[in-house]
C-alpha cells in the first residue's frame, strides 16, 4: 500500500457503539452517523511536577490519567441524531428517544475513527489505520438552526482511553457502498423552511420575544435558534486505580437557548428597577417562565417524521441584546437569551428514528 499523502473527508469514517453506564453492556454493532461534517480529537496528558530541596532541576514529572476529547459536527439531515446515538445505551437508538436527560446521562459510547488511503472515493472494506476511544461520555451539545445554511448538531465526548492501531482493521459497519454502485442519500437536509413553526413553541409574550405589530401571523421574524448545554463530566477517582471509575454530570445543569430575530419594533422588554416600590406582597419580577420547544420536519415521502428538542416550560430570559442598524446599511437584530436547568429531551419520529440509516444490518432498506 502506498503512503498516505493526506487525510480528507472521503478517506475517513466514524463509528459509534453505545453502551450502558456499567461499560460492559454494549449495543450489538457500531452505528455509522450520517451527515458528519467534521471530527476532531484532543489528547492532554496531565503532568504534576515534583521538586526537592537542594536541587533546582526537576525531580520527577508524574503522569496522571490522560484526558481525551472528541468533537463531532453533523448536518441535521433527517437521520438519527448524534445525541441519540451516544446516549441510547445497549438498547440501541430507541433507548434515548423521548427520554429525559437525567435518564440517559450515565450511558457511555465507544468511538472509532477509521482512515483509508487518500486514493479511495468511499470508505469501504478495511481501514488501514484506526483509533478506538472506549467508554466516552457525552460532555457538550449544541444545535444551531440558521436562516441561511444548514441546521447542525455538534457534540463533544470525553474519556480517558485512546488506542491507535494499523493493519487493515475490519470496519464492517462503515461499508457505505457494499455493492460498489449505490451511495446513501439523506432523507432531507434541514434548512429554514424545515422549521416547523406550527409545532414549535418559542418563548414569546411579555419578557420574551414580541410579535411584530401589524403582522397577521403571531410570530417574530426569527433568524436563528441555538440550543446548548455543557454537562461538565467531573471525574471520581478511587484509591488503588489509575483511571476514574465514573464521570458524573454536575447537577443542576444549565441548558441555554438563544433566539435572534429581525428587529421591527424594538426588543419590547422592560427592565424595572422597582424604585419606590416597597412592602410585602409586591411582585418584584421582570421576567417569567416560558416554554421552549423546537420542532423540524424530516425529508420527503411517506415517513417524513420530525425531530423535537424540548426544554420544558421553565425557561427565563437572561439577556436581550439589540444591535445593528448602523450607517453601514445593515439591519438591526435582537438576540434573546434564555436559561433553564436539567430539562432537555429529544423526540424523533420517521427517518429521524430509523436505525436503518446508521446500522448496516439494514443495508437492504438503506441503499435504495
Amino acid at each position: 500500500m502506498p503512503a498516505n499523502n493526506r487525510i480528507y473527508y472521503a478517506s475517513q469514517s466514524v463509528q459509534l457503539q453505545p453502551q450502558n453506564s456499567d461499560g460492559t453492556s454494549v449495543f450489538s454493532t457500531y452505528y455509522v452517523p450520517q451527515g458528519l461534517q467534521s471530527v476532531g480529537m484532543t489528547t492532554n496528558f496531565a503532568l504534576t511536577p515534583v521538586f526537592q530541596l537542594g536541587q533546582l532541576e526537576l525531580y520527577e514529572n508524574l503522569e496522571n490519567v490522560p484526558e481525551v476529547e472528541v468533537t463531532l459536527n453533523k448536518v441535521l439531515d433527517g437521520t438519527p441524531t448524534l445525541y441519540n446515538m451516544c446516549m441510547c445505551g445497549s438498547a440501541g437508538i430507541d433507548g434515548a428517544n423521548n427520554k429525559e436527560l437525567v435518564d440517559l446521562v450515565n450511558n457511555r459510547v465507544n468511538f472509532r475513527l477509521g482512515i483509508w488511503p487518500d486514493t479511495v472515493s468511499a470508505t469501504t472494506g478495511n481501514a488501514s489505520h484506526f483509533v478506538d476511544c472506549s467508554g466516552m461520555y457525552l460532555s457538550r451539545f449544541n444545535y444551531t438552526f440558521p436562516v441561511d445554511g444548514n441546521a447542525t448538531e455538534e457534540i463533544t465526548l470525553v474519556g480517558n482511553n485512546k488506542i491507535w492501531g494499523t493493519g487493515n482493521k475490519t470496519m464492517s459497519a462503515s461499508e457505505f457502498n457494499p455493492s460498489g454502485v449505490k451511495t446513501p442519500t439523506a432523507p432531507g437536509i434541514i434548512r429554514r423552511y424545515s422549521f416547523d413553526a406550527n409545532n414549535s413553541i418559542l418563548p414569546t409574550g411579555t419578557a420574551g420575544i414580541p410579535t411584530p405589530s401589524g403582522r397577521s401571523v403571531a410570530r417574530a421574524y426569527v433568524q436563528s435558534v441555538t440550543l446548548s448545554a455543557d454537562l461538565g463530566r467531573e471525574a471520581i477517582q478511587e484509591l488503588g486505580s489509575m483511571a476514574p471509575y465514573f464521570r458524573y454530570v454536575r447537577f443542576p445543569l444549565e441548558v441555554r437557548s438563544e433566539f435572534q430575530v429581525m428587529a421591527s419594533d424594538g426588543d419590547k422588554v422592560d427592565a424595572n428597577d422597582f424604585t419606590n416600590v416597597t412592602g410585602c406582597g409586591q411582585d418584584f419580577r421582570n421576567v417569567t417562565d416560558k416554554p421552549v420547544k423546537v420542532t423540524v420536519c424530516g425529508g420527503i415521502g411517506n415517513n417524513v417524521g420530525s425531530l423535537t428538542l424540548d426544554l420544558g416550560g421553565k425557561n427565563k430570559l437572561t439577556s436581550v441584546n439589540y444591535t445593528g442598524g448602523d450607517t453601514g446599511g445593515g439591519n438591526a437584530t435582537i438576540t434573546y437569551s434564555f436559561q433553564t436547568y436539567n430539562k432537555f429531551k429529544v423526540s424523533a419520529s420517521g427517518t429521524f428514528s430509523e436505525s436503518k440509516w446508521i446500522d448496516n444490518t439494514a443495508d437492504g432498506d438503506y441503499y435504495s
